[in-house]
């Protein structure tokens, strides 16, 4: 009988110990959690920065573009102007 109880409580001890090194494990497990979501969100606030200045690149070359168009479009109807002028003469 005593030797039963002996190796229960060999076998509580054991499993206090098992359960500590579960509860160690879920500690670390649950501190990789909260890093991965640190590094998640730190990568969406720098995606949404690399988009913003991919759209500002992109507007400032569109703006440039259409500056350009408008230009010409303005110094070609200066000459069709003159080219009516001469014709009317």
């Amino acid at each position: 009988m005593k030797e039963d109880m002996s190796n229960v409580k060999v076998d509580v001890s054991t499993l206090k110990e098992d359960m500590s090194h579960l509860q160690n494990s879920a500690d670390v497990v649950q501190a990789d959690i909260s890093e991965v979501k640190v590094t998640v969100t730190q990568i969406q606030a720098a995606q949404a920065e690399d988009v913003i200045g991919i759209l500002k690149v992109s507007k400032k070359k569109t703006d440039f573009e259409v500056d350009y168009l408008n230009n010409r479009l303005t110094e070609i109807d200066k000459r069709l102007y003159v080219l009516e002028k001469m014709g009317q003469n």
